[in-house]
């Protein structure tokens, strides 16, 4: 999914090489799958920004990041986003954050957070709904759905929408027995 992620970054950016060197770009790559909706938001700052990231990832200015650094930061940045399935709000899990070398990060580097949201599976029309209220400094948001059926569920998407922003996506999906 990574491969697939960075992609579609490049597609809508118009190209690898055309990342805003004043923006934080976040892509949140969301994947419905048996009883969890996967997240993957990806964060890549802009040199004019960048710095504004590591001073969050990294207080006490030592210009390493450790795990429990990193951790405190990815739960930050998941606390100023939501999941609605249904209408009602999931609370997303941290499942695993990486970071590059802070010389990395200054050089286009992607930070990554991984979470999870628990959710139930059942038969008919349902409503997903992810909203990012991140913002550091300027950003573009994206974000994206993905399907993984399993457990004997179906998937399929019957609309969507995104915000004029960005910071918001909206999935009618259905649910299904093969």
């Amino acid at each position: 999914m990574c491969k697939l992620a960075w992609g579609l970054t490049a597609l809508l950016l118009g190209g690898a090489g055309a990342h805003p060197v004043d923006e934080l770009v976040q892509g949140a790559y969301l994947t419905l799958a048996p009883g969890t909706v996967q997240l993957e938001l990806d964060l890549t700052p802009g040199v004019q920004v960048v710095g504004v990231i590591i001073r969050s990832l990294d207080p006490n200015g030592d210009g390493k990041v450790t795990v429990a650094e990193a951790r405190a930061y990815a739960r930050l940045v998941l606390a100023q986003s939501t999941l609605k399935v249904n209408g009602v709000a999931v609370p997303w899990a941290l499942d695993q954050v990486e970071v590059p070398p802070v010389a990395a990060l200054k050089e286009g580097g992607i930070l990554k957070i991984y979470a999870s949201a628990q959710r139930t599976d059942r038969a008919g029309a349902q409503t997903l709904t992810y909203q990012n209220r991140y913002q550091p400094a300027k950003s573009q948001w994206m974000a994206n759905v993905f399907l993984l059926p399993g457990a004997g569920w179906r998937y399929g998407v019957v609309g969507q929408g995104h915000s004029h922003d960005g910071r918001q996506l909206t999935v009618n999906f259905t649910v299904s027995r093969p």
